[in-house]
């Protein structure tokens, strides 16, 4: 069997760029993503996204927003390569990952956390074995890996319960699960693809809380949501997709011209 350095020679397209003071100082300096005239069509006539520009720079936190079908989904698939655009590039750390060969693929995801609505834990795994996997698919050591899952279910507020089953937990302790799950690795991005859909006002904004905690230890955060009642409550920039284009605000809806907060009042719409 190949040594692991030999394995992985003439296939990483490039290395772990870690979150925070572990970040690889030759690519600290460059945005973490950049797309540039992205554009995506599921059907030839009506683009899902259309000529998409966005800079995200290392350490942000940027709210995607946007009605039910604007693009948010598609936006975030694109960046962990789940799809490829049709037009335009997107940098991550400066690699067109658009380009990647499908072999190369996994190297980049070792680098992005990824948070679902549903959640997508196993549930008759223990919350420690659904924690672990990512860990496992990189051949880490045992002892390191019940480290950190351990550091991970603390920083999510878990501690101490990796050995209950999963199924066993309400919605809102899964979705902890599914987070820790993504930050295990100590990702550079974190996507999150509408993370509290499924949890009551209360849980929601404890989820976000937890996301803005893991921000801010250096992880970059794109958090997917048409909750404006989450949106108002903080002064992140806003990235808002409404028929496949992008508009933007640096400093939360106070920013936002009036006839778009009246819409976030009134359905959660953006203008």
């Amino acid at each position: 069997m190949a040594k692991r350095g030999e394995r992985d020679s003439g296939v990483r397209p490039f290395p772990f760029f870690r979150a925070g003071v572990r970040a690889d100082p030759s690519v600290g300096a460059k945005p973490v993503l950049v797309l540039e005239d992205v554009c995506k069509f599921f059907r030839p006539d009506v683009p899902t996204l259309r000529s998409v520009n966005l800079t995200v720079e290392r350490g942000e936190f940027l709210f995607i927003t946007g009605p039910s079908g604007a693009g948010k989904s598609t936006l975030l698939s694109l960046i962990y390569r789940a799809e490829t655009p049709d037009d335009g590039r997107i940098l991550f750390s400066g690699r067109d990952i658009a380009r990647l060969a499908p072999k190369s693929i996994p190297f980049l995801r070792r680098n992005l956390g990824i948070v679902f609505q549903d959640f997508k834990v196993v549930d008759h795994w223990t919350v420690f074995e659904n924690v672990a996997v990512p860990l496992e698919i990189l051949e880490m050591p045992r002892r390191l890996v019940r480290s950190r899952v351990a550091e991970a279910l603390e920083r999510v507020g878990l501690a101490g319960r990796g050995g209950e089953r999963t199924e066993n937990l309400s919605g809102g302790e899964m979705q902890r699960v599914s987070v820790a799950r993504a930050i295990v690795t100590e990702p550079a991005l974190l996507l999150a693809d509408e993370p509290t859909g499924n949890l009551d006002p209360h849980l929601a904004l404890d989820i976000l809380t937890l996301f803005e905690e893991i921000n801010a230890t250096g992880t970059t955060v794109l958090f997917a949501t048409h909750d404006h009642s989450l949106i108002s409550k903080r002064n992140h920039r806003i990235v808002s997709l409404d028929e496949g284009r992008v508009s933007e605000a640096r400093s939360g809806l106070r920013s936002w011209p009036r006839r778009v907060t009246d819409a976030a009042h009134d359905g959660g719409k953006a203008a």
